[in-house]
C-alpha cells in the first residue's frame, strides 16, 4: 500500500504543468520543466512558429516596439503557452533587456526576470493562433543589437525552445551627426565714400637769427717752402764702391734735408685737408 501511494505521488509530480504561465525558475534557460512536461523540446529548424517585430530595422534607446508570436501557415496548429524575453543578439547574456508593457492580459501577464516586467507569459491554457505585445527599449544606450527570443508550447510534450527574431541594431550608436552644408557668404559691396578735404593750416616758421660767431684769429704760419714733386724725385749722389768721409757726409745731410722737408710736407697737407675737408 505504501509502495502504491508513493508511486502515485511520483507520477502526480511528474505529469505537473504549468497552465497559468512560465515559473520564475524559467527565465534563464526559458526552457519547460522536464518534470512537467515529460518530453524534450523540438528542433526548432521544424518550428510551424515565428517571432516577428517592428524592430527589424533597429531601434533607439526608450522607444516603444510589437512583437508577434505567429503561424508560419494558416495550417500550422495553434499553442497554448509562450514565454518571450529580449536579450543580447550574441548570446553573451541572459538578462532580459526593456520592458513588455501593452499586451491583451486576458491571455498573458508579466513575469519578473531580471526587472519586473522583463518577460511576458501565457496567463491561461487556451489555444491561440497569435500573440503580440509592445516591448519598450532599455533607456541606455550602449546595449548593442539585440533579438526576442520566445519559447512556444504547442501542448505538453511538443514545444520549442527560445525561437529567435531577426537582430535589431541600436540606431543611436549608428546615426551619423547631422551634415553642415557649407555656406557661401555673398559677396557685398562697401559704399564708396568721399573723403572731405582738409586744409591744412598754414604755418609761419619764425625767423631764426644764428648766433654771431666770432672766428678766432688765426696765425697763418710763417711761410715754409714747400717741396716739390722734383724734390722728392732727386736722385740721390752717386755713391762710389769705397765713399770717402765727405761723400758720406754729404750723402747724411742731403738724407736729413730730405726727411725735413717730407715731415713739413706731411704736416701742411694735413692742414690743407683740414681747410678743404672739414677734417
Amino acid at each position: 500500500m505504501m509502495l502504491s501511494c508513493a508511486v502515485l505521488l511520483l507520477f502526480v509530480t511528474a505529469v505537473r504543468s504549468f497552465p497559468t504561465g512560465a515559473p520564475l525558475e524559467a527565465c534563464s534557460s526559458m526552457a519547460p520543466l522536464v518534470s512537467g512536461h515529460l518530453a524534450f523540446p523540438q528542433s526548432n529548424a521544424g518550428s510551424p512558429y515565428e517571432i516577428q517585430t517592428s524592430a527589424a530595422d533597429g531601434y533607439v534607446p526608450g522607444g516603444s516596439y510589437s512583437v508577434n508570436i505567429t503561424r508560419k501557415l494558416p495550417n500550422d496548429r495553434n499553442f497554448r503557452g509562450f514565454l518571450c524575453q529580449v536579450r543580447v543578439a550574441d548570446g553573451s547574456s541572459t538578462a532580459a533587456l526593456g520592458s513588455f508593457t501593452t499586451f491583451d492580459t486576458a491571455k498573458a501577464k508579466n513575469l519578473s526576470c531580471t526587472t519586473s516586467r522583463g518577460a511576458v507569459t501565457h496567463r491561461n491554457r487556451d489555444l491561440v493562433s497569435e500573440f503580440t505585445a509592445q516591448w519598450s527599449a532599455p533607456i541606455q544606450s550602449g546595449q548593442g543589437s539585440l533579438r526576442f527570443l520566445c519559447t512556444v508550447v504547442q501542448q505538453k510534450t511538443v514545444f520549442y525552445v527560445q525561437l529567435q527574431s531577426e537582430a535589431f541594431a541600436d540606431l543611436s550608436a549608428t546615426t551619423s551627426p547631422p551634415t553642415i552644408a557649407p555656406t557661401t557668404a555673398e559677396p557685398t559691396t562697401a559704399a564708396p565714400t568721399t573723403a572731405e578735404p582738409t586744409t591744412a593750416a598754414p604755418t609761419t616758421a619764425e625767423p631764426t637769427t644764428a648766433a654771431p660767431t666770432t672766428a678766432e684769429p688765426t696765425t697763418a704760419p710763417e711761410p715754409t717752402e714747400i717741396p716739390t714733386v722734383a724734390s722728392f724725385t732727386t736722385e740721390p749722389p752717386t755713391v762710389v764702391l769705397r765713399p770717402n768721409d765727405e761723400d758720406v757726409a754729404k750723402f747724411k745731410e742731403y738724407f736729413e734735408k730730405w726727411v725735413e722737408y717730407f715731415e713739413m710736407w706731411k704736416e701742411e697737407f694735413a692742414k690743407y685737408q683740414a681747410d678743404q675737408c672739414g677734417i
